[in-house]
């Protein structure tokens, strides 16, 4: 009797536990009728452990709902929700993104819920347009507090912003880190007006004809000018364009490059010139940039909206830029991770000097998928993981806003990390206290340290 009912105790502890098809199920329980009963007791034991692993401690996650966050790396928007010129933005469908960013499904719903308190049933287009009323209400309700309350309700107490720092005192929950790839593409015809402000505070009307004086007044004068505005950091998504191959180049090379390049454009340039360039450059950036103190933010790995060539961004590429010892002393965040290529970030983790948030991850990857990855980096180095969500408003998809986009990254990003450290205290590998405290360093302290917040 008591073998029987061990047999059924296993059965209904093994199916809930792994989606695998009914047909090995029954062949697995078939095969369990044979076993002696010592066996079976033995497997009983094996698979109770296996539950328990699988399953987060409750009080854990229960202590991590409680840490108010840093979002490492958001794009939101600090006056309201919808973005510009969304109107001439072409729709995109939603199998054009991720799963789980279509905008379909139980977390969406509850999210809508949570932030608008609006109830959207379906993805039909009334729905959709009942969801963007009630947003842009709420947002002409609440006014300046819009975004701050958007924070709120999803633990987050500080959110580092992709741009420019706004005119005046920075707002108290953000801050800014801005983007520098146009002075790795200067020579490009888009760049005129985005390199406008760095000519008139260095009083040039047009891109300097030598490599040296660019680098003095364009460059470091623009990086000294982003500090004294409040930024913490600077922003590269160059991978859109190239490799994060930067290899290390000769200044004569480079200053011969960028002679051709001011004549010919980016366009009638040459490749070769075009990469020792932007070689060369990134590594002045990159050096100059920990001079001053702002953390190096680097997209590596997936785009929010898989656009892209995705082996462009693979972290591995960095490698050699991060062993440059002319470097030690800037600091790396390395956006969204690297995935797919995660378990290669783990490894550079062990530089005292690089860091990896879960950006995107957070996004795309189910809570169970992403605490595989913080598993690994946690064996590697914990005290530099950081959590971030890469959140943005985009125009191509009405389901697409950062208050959504926020709520779901905190979401997930706090049930992987329950699930993966109850797996480490559950096989000795930490205590629940140390636990705990990884934990609080991914939410919050380790970005902190990182771009030196109070």
């Amino acid at each position: 009797m008591a073998y029987h009912g061990s047999l059924l105790w296993l059965q209904a502890r093994l199916i809930p536990l792994v989606a695998e098809p009914r047909e090995l199920w029954l062949a697995s329980l078939h095969m369990l009728r044979r076993l002696s009963r010592n066996a079976v007791l033995l497997a009983v034991l094996l698979f109770h452990s296996i539950a328990q692993a699988q399953a987060p401690d409750r009080g854990l996650l229960s202590e991590l709902a409680k840490v108010r966050a840093i979002d490492a790396h958001s794009h939101l928007l600090l006056g309201g929700v919808e973005p510009s010129g969304k109107a001439a933005a072409e729709r995109r469908n939603a199998a054009d993104f991720p799963l789980r960013l279509r905008g379909a499904g139980p977390e969406w719903a509850r999210a809508w819920k949570t932030l608008y308190r609006v109830n959207v049933p379906d993805s039909s287009e009334k729905s959709i347009a009942a969801l963007q009323q009630a947003r842009e209400l709420l947002a002409a309700d609440l006014g300046a507090e819009f975004a701050p309350k958007m924070l709120d309700q999803s633990g987050v107490e500080l959110a580092i912003v992709s741009g420019d720092p706004p005119p005046g005192e920075p707002p108290s929950r953000f801050r800014f880190v801005p983007r520098a790839d146009v002075f790795l593409r200067p020579f490009s015809q888009d760049a005129t007006e985005a390199l406008k402000p760095f000519f008139i505070a260095a009083r040039l009307y047009t891109l300097p004809k030598g490599l040296d004086e660019y680098l003095r007044k364009v460059v470091t004068a623009g990086l000294e000018r982003w500090v004294g505005t409040g930024a913490v950091g600077l922003d590269f998504s160059i991978a859109q364009f190239r490799g994060l191959d930067f290899e290390d180049v000769n200044a004569e090379a480079a200053r011969a490059a960028y002679g051709r390049l001011v004549i010919a454009g980016e366009l009638g340039a040459s490749a070769s010139d075009l990469k020792t360039f932007q070689d060369f450059t990134f590594r002045y950036i990159a050096r100059e940039a920990g001079r001053v103190g702002l953390v190096v933010h680097v997209k590596t790995g997936l785009s929010r909206d898989a656009s892209g060539i995705v082996g462009n961004g693979n972290p591995l590429l960095l490698g050699s830029v991060l062993a440059d010892p002319t470097l030690a002393k800037t600091k790396w965040l390395l956006v969204h991770g690297g995935f797919p290529f995660d378990k290669e970030t783990g490894t550079l983790l062990l530089r005292p000097n690089v860091w990896a948030d879960v950006s995107v991850q957070d996004l795309v990857r189910s809570p169970t998928e992403l605490s595989e990855t913080l598993r690994r980096w946690f064996e590697l180095a914990p005290e530099r993981v950081c959590f971030a969500t890469d959140a943005a408003s985009d125009p191509s998809a009405p389901q697409l806003r950062w208050p959504e986009l926020t709520l779901l990254g905190a979401e997930t990003t706090r049930a992987a990390l329950a699930l993966a450290l109850s797996r480490m205290v559950n096989e000795g590998l930490v205590t629940r206290t140390q636990a705990l405290e990884i934990g609080r360093g991914v939410l919050r302290e380790n970005a902190a340290a990182l771009h030196g917040l109070k």
